[in-house]
């Protein structure tokens, strides 16, 4: 039997209807915000992806080309690249990007090997009206799509660093740390510390617990001033945003290697789903590949998760198809075609037979693909230029001229 590669999907009508919503919305949103779209190459050199990715996230490419290229595991990277071959544009540079990404990682519920990303990024400032600009948007791109139960959690990777230095970690033990710290919103206290302790890390519980304070536990450590006067100015931009739902979550480390700054992650209170939004300022990645520092930061939307949570909200439609035309016999075929025209170029969209099935056989379909009219069309119909309009969902009808079916199926 036949079967779709490890990790990969098939999206039937039903899901990619509302796929397709989900991205508009969001590209709608953007847009508003004033960030202009890109598009970027599919396959990256691999030395361009390896760059500045952290270690955990070098297994998960896919690989080609003897070694040579691979397969872009998010946006961000190439964005990088580009501003680095394009380093004439003018800043702040407001991008946003929606394409699909590749990982061989392990698929999850709501996480497949291949998934569409939904990025927006600002290049070129350091300051943090930049963070709260982004989750703003985020924010009202969730409002938008009817997401209201989620959570906001904040932190800092300067925090992360200052913290870990502060029990004593040394500087290239940090990304170490940092990855496991990470798993702690999926995996028991105890699980993480035994995995820190096998790592190398002594007294795991202990340093767990340091990332479990309140902000003003950080304040008092001189590693992680900056970091909390930066946390805090996130938090009154937001409150003049008036976004809310935001927390501080010491814990927060976002897995990619090239985070430095503010870092943030939107859940859905649904713990199965998880993360839907997430970003974070990267200041030194575009230095890798510009040879030049320019800060940035960015967010991304995760597809898959909304999906999932919008088709328990969302009444579930099958087809785009608004009304499907069904010729009584053969010889009313050739007024199908003329109305079924008239009312694509009005912006309806409709159906013919195509199989050349009598009437019963013809409504059986319109009912399977789920369109929520038919026009039925005889001789008598024909001689008069009217179709009997029927109402699938309450099965009501009634016999109106073209022109009239036209106006009402449009409103």
């Amino acid at each position: 039997m036949v079967q779709r590669a490890r990790g990969m999907q098939d999206i039937l009508p039903e899901d990619e209807i509302l796929y397709k919503k989900i991205l508009s919305t969001i590209e709608q949103g953007y847009a508003k915000y004033g960030f202009d779209p890109v598009s970027h190459p599919a396959i990256e050199r691999l030395d361009t992806l390896e760059a500045k990715s952290g270690e955990g996230i070098k297994t998960e490419i896919f690989r080609m080309d003897d070694g040579e290229l691979g397969l872009r595991f998010d946006l961000t990277v190439s964005l990088a690249r580009m501003m680095a071959e394009h380093l004439e544009l003018p800043l702040p540079f407001k991008r946003y990007c929606i394409e699909k990404v590749w990982r061989r990682e392990e698929p999850q519920y709501g996480r497949k090997r291949e998934f569409m990303q939904a990025d927006a990024d600002i290049i070129g400032s350091k300051n943090i009206e930049c963070e709260a600009e982004l989750i703003a948007c985020a924010v009202d791109i969730l409002d938008q799509l009817g997401v209201k139960n989620y959570t906001i959690y904040i932190n800092n990777r300067k925090l992360l660093t200052g913290a870990l230095k502060h029990c004593g970690v040394s500087e290239d033990r940090i990304e170490d740390a940092i990855r496991i710290i990470d798993k702690l919103d999926k995996k028991s206290r105890e699980e993480v510390a035994k995995e820190l302790e096998n790592e190398g890390f002594n007294e795991g519980i202990k340093l767990i617990e340091t990332f479990e304070q309140d902000l003003e536990y950080y304040e008092k450590i001189e590693l992680c001033a900056d970091a909390v006067s930066e946390i805090k100015r996130l938090f009154a931009l937001l409150e003049d945003y008036k976004v809310k739902n935001h927390k501080f979550n010491p814990s927060l480390a976002r897995g990619l290697g090239y985070y430095t700054g503010i870092i943030y992650e939107i859940k859905s209170n649904d713990e199965r789903l998880g993360t839907i939004v997430a970003g974070g300022r990267y200041d030194e990645l575009i230095e890798v590949y510009a040879g030049r520092k320019i800060p940035a930061v960015g967010i991304s939307f995760g597809i898959d998760r909304l999906l999932i949570l919008l088709k328990r909200k969302v009444p579930e439609k099958k087809t785009c198809t608004k009304i499907v035309l069904v010729n009584v016999k053969d010889r009313n075929m050739s007024a199908c075609i003329e109305y079924v025209q008239e009312l694509r170029k009005n912006g309806v969209h409709a159906r013919i037979d195509l199989m050349n099935r009598n009437m019963r056989k013809q409504l059986e379909y319109a009912a399977a693909i789920g369109a929520e009219f038919v026009g039925i069309i005889g001789d008598k119909e024909q001689s008069e230029r009217r179709i009997t309009l029927k109402n699938m969902k309450n099965g009501e009808q009634k016999c109106i001229a073209i022109d009239e079916a036209i106006s009402a199926l449009k409103a």
